[in-house]
């Protein structure tokens, strides 16, 4: 190793591109070390996060032996952009004597219910939910959380089996099919039946949620990036997200920015982290915390001029200095926008004609996430998006006439049988 300070990236599938991360270890002046969950996504990207840092394997090894190997590349920080990969970045670092995470937070920070009991506590808000673990508890858990509800799993990301109920016929088939391993999708061990936060009337193409990426260094929290989102696709998929500035008010922006800091506080986050926030009538709501930067929150972020989440999070992990920035209201708009199969549909039939996605004024790129034959189902989540649509736009209109645009193209077609 050189005489560079070592970053230690615990790396998985996750948020942040190896190559953007290498960009902001130059600015930092930082040397990178990978350290590869044992997956198939993370053993298949040896060869390229070899270009760009040092690569520690912790296949075959047990966490004594990869602690050893680490400890002797005497680390200057640790982080993860892997929300599968949190907890296991709380135990090194905790045995390394780096700053991330506290071990005593790391439950709160990665199971839902557990912040919901975090956030009623430090009186930030409360909703009502129970966590269930078997299908013959849905109902004494619907008897106190109410109607309309959502179901998610408590351990997850990307949507996966979330779903709004509004009767208790409902709840009961959607608990009992969560739990079912017969059933062809995902199962779960826990999931939480939640109080539906109801999102203020909003026109489409826009969303009734925002996130708010911070940067945390003990009581100093600082937003980092806005994402405001679009409509959810039905039952409750993302379609993705734009920025650097917001159809939402800059008022309600400010409140937005706020309420995600005083979240990011209550769970003691280290480092960067994502908040989800619906906005109600009522005002900001909290929804959920990731303890890690958000996906597409850095491409935003770049593209729109508005900041470098990148190394804010390497500067972050590592105790140096970095700046955020203020509310932004004018320049470029980033968009990334998802495209999702129908909540019916079971497998992809036929694609054609992607030139005219790419031909859209406003697009740059599209890049196509299945193929003809693939299955697909929406209960996978945002595994199951068929395309990503990346662009930018000088205005808002301009923004949703391009979506409408790119949903008007007829290039995919789906079987629903």
């Amino acid at each position: 190793m050189s005489d560079q300070p070592v970053l230690l990236t615990v790396y998985d599938s996750g948020s942040l591109a190896p190559t953007r991360l290498a960009d902001a270890a130059r600015r930092a002046g930082c040397a990178l070390v990978f350290v590869i969950a044992d997956t198939e996504h993370a053993r298949e990207m040896i060869p390229t996060l070899e270009t760009v840092g040092t690569v520690v394997d912790m296949a075959g090894r047990t966490e004594n032996e990869t602690l050893a190997a680490l400890k002797a590349l005497g680390p200057a920080g640790i982080i993860t952009f892997s929300e599968f990969q949190i907890a296991r970045t709380v135990r090194l670092a905790a045995a390394l004597g780096l700053p991330y995470h506290s071990p005593a937070d790391v439950d709160a920070i990665t199971h839902k219910d557990l912040q919901r009991e975090r956030f009623a506590r430090a009186g930030l808000d409360a909703v009502r939910f129970r966590t269930v673990t078997a299908p013959d508890q849905a109902d004494e858990a619907l008897a106190h959380v109410g109607l309309p509800a959502i179901i998610k799993p408590v351990v997850g990301a990307s949507s996966r089996n979330t779903r709004a109920v509004t009767t208790a016929k409902e709840c009961r088939a959607a608990i009992a099919e969560v739990f079912d391993a017969s059933g062809g999708g995902p199962v779960e061990t826990a999931v939480m039946i939640e109080e539906l936060l109801v999102g203020s009337p909003t026109p489409a193409p826009w969303g009734d949620y925002i996130a708010v990426d911070c940067v945390a260094d003990g009581d100093d929290v600082r937003p980092v990036f806005v994402t405001s989102k679009f409509a959810l696709a039905e039952p409750f998929r993302e379609r993705g997200g734009y920025g650097g500035f917001s159809v939402v008010s800059e008022e309600n922006e400010r409140a937005v920015r706020d309420l995600a800091c005083r979240a990011v506080r209550a769970l003691n986050i280290h480092g960067v982290a994502d908040v989800e926030i619906k906005l109600t009538a009522d005002g900001p709501r909290v929804i959920e915390v990731n303890g890690r930067l958000g996906a597409w929150v850095d491409d935003l972020a770049v593209r729109s001029g508005t900041s470098d989440p990148a190394y804010v999070a390497v500067a972050a992990a590592l105790g140096l200095p970095y700046e955020t920035p203020a509310v932004k209201k004018g320049g470029p708009i980033a968009f990334h926008y998802l495209i999702v199969p129908p909540a019916g549909a079971r497998r992809v039939k036929d694609i054609r004609n992607v030139s005219a996605l790419r031909r859209l004024p406003n697009v740059n790129s599209v890049a196509v996430l299945t193929e003809p034959g693939a299955c697909v189902d929406w209960r996978i989540g945002a595994r199951g998006n068929t395309a990503a649509v990346i662009g930018s736009a000088a205005t808002h209109q301009e923004l949703a006439d391009a979506v409408a645009a790119i949903e008007s193209v007829e290039w995919i077609t789906y079987a629903y049988e």
